[in-house]
């Protein structure tokens, strides 16, 4: 076993693997781009079966890393993007067999393949974040991993209401649109969505706060948090208004597109400060 470890040590993930992995991703994509002009399904159902090989094999290459590093792929921008990749394209599988809502394949599957490029290019980790004894820290971070995937597959929930909005409106039921979701299944996880980011988010900025208040105040990255404690007011403003039916709808999926905005700020500054 240990020399098991030693050797998977000496191996970490190179860049390759993951332009390949990104590779199955992209093909994906495009396959269900141009599947607005098949109509045998065939490209459309091809494309999903590689979205749902691809998460397989980044589940593989996450678990290589934690045993190679004996953590949790958390260590380092590089990581923390595989992980959100990882969680993306997760919730858009777990969404299609638990709820049978399918989120545009092109899109969760474009949109991981940019994570992992974007990973890829990092690079590894130099000065691995030790968590050996602080379970506090890996709890913050896996909070904050996961409502950042929640809320990345919400604002393409949104985008997707957006645009199958305007094409009902315009009367446009082709191309694209074709392979968009029905509005009535977007709005309702799109709720859903929105209510388990405020949790996870909520949770991460509690857990945070505890575990700062026993250390040096200084040490804390100010800017990071109050990007994601406006992140996280906003997501919890939206979804109160929401609830009183002061949201219905685009208004909903608008208010939802500009709630990403903090969150794509405070994630940069989380991968800033993890370099």
């Amino acid at each position: 076993m240990f020399p098991m470890a030693a050797e998977l040590a000496a191996h970490p993930l190179t860049r390759d693997c993951l332009l390949g992995c990104a590779s199955v991703f992209l093909i994906a994509a495009v396959l269900d781009g141009l599947a607005a002009k098949d109509a045998s399904g065939k490209l459309q159902a091809t494309g999903l079966w590689l979205l749902r090989g691809g998460w397989v094999l980044l589940t593989s290459m996450l678990a290589y890393e934690g045993l190679r590093s004996h953590a949790l792929p958390i260590n380092g921008p590089a990581e923390v993007l595989l992980s959100i990749a990882w969680g993306v394209a997760g919730l858009s599988l777990f969404l299609d067999v638990t709820f049978n809502h399918r989120l545009p394949t092109w899109a969760i599957a474009g949109t991981t393949a940019l994570c992992l490029v974007a990973s890829g290019f990092l690079g590894g980790v130099a000065h691995p974040m030790s968590t050996v004894g602080k379970p506090l820290i890996v709890m913050h971070v896996g909070a904050a991993i996961l409502a950042y995937c929640v809320l990345g597959a919400q604002a393409l929930n949104s985008a997707a209401y957006l645009l199958q909005d305007r094409a009902l409106a315009r009367h446009q039921f082709g191309g694209i649109y074709a392979l968009l979701p029905a509005l009535v299944p977007l709005d309702r996880i799109g709720a859903q969505l929105m209510g388990a980011a405020v949790w996870l988010l909520g949770l991460s900025l509690v857990i945070g706060a505890t575990d700062w208040a026993q250390r040096d105040l200084a040490a804390v990255a100010a800017p990071k948090f109050i990007a994601a404690l406006v992140t996280w007011l906003a997501c919890g403003w939206i979804v109160l208004q929401r609830r009183r039916q002061h949201l219905p709808g685009a208004s909903f999926a608008r208010a939802s597109l500009l709630a990403a905005i903090p969150a794509v700020v405070a994630l940069y500054l989380s991968l800033h400060n993890s370099r």
